[in-house]
């Protein structure tokens, strides 16, 4: 159904931030609607997808690999990114797909160049699960050695995702930003160049893993005074816990 006052089904995009905060609702729409075009939306929707790609697909990766860092290199990088990259094929399809990226935003293709940043998240999280570093670790010496290679490509990724979403997410990118032990200037100063593969150093500390982004929950609200004939009805309340952008 097209949305119009007289249907008195719009929506208030004030309301979505405070409820939600800017940084979903700027994604969602220039995810899931083609600029210039209309689009279709339901709260279900809106949940389903920041959650799938905000909290988990980006959020996650980065929180498990600091939480992977902090256990078995005390949140150290023991490798420069570039040396850990060295001969790895995963580095030219993250820069193929920055290339891609950037394309699409020079065309103003927001949708295609959300879904390209999101490749980018998914082909990350394929990458640690096939490498499996938290068994590796476990195996000691050269195994291990290559564990920690693989978790400092893996954060550099996330620090290349923090700055090819930043048009769309810019807090939920500083604080990816933040927590690979770089500054807010430092963020707030970079360009579109920084998604050069590199920055990370040997001996660079990360900070303490935090969620970056809340995953919207729903629960079930009971109906006030329901009578035992009608029975107990119920709809679904949507709550964003922890996190609010500002």
């Amino acid at each position: 159904m097209k949305m119009g006052k007289s249907l008195g089904n719009t929506l208030e995009p004030k309301d979505l931030v405070g409820r939600f905060g800017a940084d979903a609702v700027r994604y969602f729409f220039l995810r899931e609607v083609e600029f210039g075009n209309d689009g279709d939306y339901s709260e279900e929707r809106f949940i389903n997808t920041v959650n799938a790609h905000l909290a988990n697909t980006i959020g996650n990766l980065l929180n498990r690999t600091l939480g992977l860092l902090k256990k078995n290199c005390n949140s150290t990088l023991a490798f420069d990114s570039i040396a850990a990259a060295d001969g790895n094929s995963f580095k030219n399809n993250v820069e193929n797909l920055v290339d891609k990226a950037k394309g699409h935003y020079e065309n103003l293709s927001l949708t295609s160049a959300c879904e390209t940043v999101l490749e980018i998240g998914n082909l990350g999280n394929l990458y640690i699960d096939e490498q499996a570093p938290w068994s590796c670790f476990k195996q000691g010496g050269e195994i291990a050695e290559k564990a920690a290679k693989d978790l400092v490509i893996i954060l550099e990724t996330m620090r290349i995702i923090a700055i090819a979403l930043s048009p769309i997410t810019p807090s939920l990118s500083l604080r990816i930003y933040t927590q690979l032990g770089f500054t807010e200037d430092q963020f707030r100063t970079s360009r579109w160049d920084d998604t050069k593969w590199g920055a990370l150093k040997a001996g660079q500390a990360m900070m303490e893993p935090k969620p970056i982004f809340a995953k919207i929950e729903t629960e079930i609200e009971e109906k006030d005074q329901a009578s035992p004939k009608e029975g107990k009805g119920g709809k679904k309340k949507a709550r964003s816990k922890g996190l609010v952008e500002a």
